[in-house]
């Protein structure tokens, strides 16, 4: 009853917020079946569409597209549309940053748009308007690949997700969580002392499946397993992997723990939801919103190159994401037409030991930098812990940091990690490249001193 009772609230709020989920998941339903050669005219139709609005609305794409004008609009088959994504620039994090104003697409009404935020894992966060066609066609694909383990919309679920610690943000999310029939379960709050208050309130809501942090549920079940139990009692229908690559010892021991499937998702902020996993084990691309490159002309394994197609608010094309991946061959027995990936490598989250010898999920350093984001002086941000356990937060900023948002900064440190582990806050001029030419907003060791 609960579970109608969510489901109906959901999609009635959804239509309230003008965005589309309902209409968007009819969608994604349909083409769910459809062939591989109708799959990929619909996708080079949509990529088009974005390529001719960012080209006549978008400043940064009327200089960046001008050379190609012609061609995308002349455009017409998959193959036309394929060629001539390969020849267009890559667009880099950076680039945004610094030209942030010029991806703005000054006609799409705000309204028309919900504020999206990147997680921070490749540097400081980056908020951007997401249109809510596309906002609705990323839940859209997230309720159909639950549909196919079994979960309907409203069911009841467990989120393990970072959760803010402040007062005011953690209010909103339990009274969003109430009303959407979800139990929390904080990745920055998975203790053995934490562990039966999370268990009761778990067995007392009584979830169908879980969403979250390969790392967060993976913590959680090393726990619940150190104390001689498991998770079987809540007959999980699956266990949702999200944000991080879920690796293999992490699904074996989550599928032991809780005698549930694990399901892997691969997502971004900046690309959308890019593909999921299928009940015969294939990660499929999800085409209807995602064009997914390589970098590289006819490579199978590389850097993930992301398009959200729906964006048009603020439109990120061809956008470098960070990630290698590896592209799968052949069809799925399932019998989806849709693309595959044999094997994702992008950040994870490793646990961060403290002096103290107390465990946190590396995620936690994002949500500290994450409110700083929209003021825009911070440019990349690095929490570096030193051979004796001290930790120190390195920023590269565009302009001097005032005494006020330095010492904001410092209690936000302070609320994270513990007063008895103080973070010492420092601008440098730029942070080192580490030897897998990625970021990290958290490394050990003096591997990343400043230059």
């Amino acid at each position: 009853m609960r579970s109608s009772w969510a489901r109906h609230l959901y999609f009635t709020l959804q239509a309230i917020r003008r965005e589309p989920v309902a209409a968007a998941l009819r969608d994604v339903e349909r083409s769910a079946r459809l062939s591989r050669d109708a799959l990929f005219a619909q996708q080079a139709s949509r990529q088009r569409d974005q390529l001719l609005f960012a080209l006549e609305r978008v400043p940064h794409y009327r200089r960046s597209l001008a050379p190609f004008a012609a061609d995308i609009r002349a455009a017409r088959t998959w193959e036309d549309v394929g060629t001539l994504m390969g020849r267009l620039p890559v667009l880099e994090r950076e680039t945004v940053a610094r030209e942030y104003d010029s991806f703005v697409a000054p006609d799409v009404p705000r309204r028309e748009t919900y504020p999206d935020s990147t997680s921070g894992s490749s540097g400081t966060p980056l908020r951007f308007a997401c249109d809510l066609r596309a906002w609705a066609y990323r839940h859209a694909l997230m309720y159909r690949c639950m549909a196919d383990f079994g979960v309907a919309v409203g069911e009841p679920s467990a989120l393990f997700f970072g959760l803010h610690w402040s007062t005011r943000a953690r209010a909103t999310v339990a009274a969003r969580d109430w009303a959407f029939n979800r139990t929390r379960v904080s990745a920055y709050d998975i203790a053995p002392a934490r562990l039966q208050a999370h268990l009761a309130s778990l067995r007392r809501r009584r979830p169908t499946h879980a969403i979250g942090y390969p790392s967060a549920i993976f913590d959680f079940c090393v726990l619940v397993q150190d104390r001689g139990e498991t998770l079987h009692d809540l007959s999980l229908k699956a266990v949702f992997l999200t944000a991080e690559p879920l690796r293999a010892h992490q699904r074996e021991l989550i599928t032991r723990v809780t005698g549930a499937r694990c399901v892997d998702t691969y997502g971004s902020a900046e690309g959308g939801l890019s593909a999921c996993e299928c009940p015969a084990g294939s990660l499929h691309v999800n085409v209807e919103t995602t064009w997914l490159e390589l970098q590289g002309s006819g490579a199978t394994r590389g850097e993930a190159i992301v398009t959200d197609m729906m964006l048009r608010a603020f439109p990120m094309i061809r956008y470098a994401i960070g990630d290698d991946i590896e592209l799968k061959p052949g069809a799925c027995e399932c019998g989806r037409a849709h693309p595959m990936l044999a094997s994702i490598e992008g950040r994870s989250g490793d646990a961060i030991v403290l002096p103290n010898g107390r465990r946190i999920n590396a995620n936690l350093p994002s949500y500290i930098v994450k409110p700083f984001a929209g003021l825009g002086a911070i440019r990349r941000y690095r929490f570096v812990q030193e051979e004796g356990g001290t930790i120190e937060l390195r920023l590269v900023v565009s302009r001097p940091l005032s005494p006020e948002m330095l010492d904001s900064l410092a209690r936000e440190c302070v609320k994270a990690f513990g007063s008895d582990c103080p973070v010492r806050v420092l601008v440098v001029d730029s942070l080192p490249t580490l030897a897998n030419a990625k970021h990290r907003d958290f490394v050990r060791s003096a591997a990343s001193r400043p230059a």
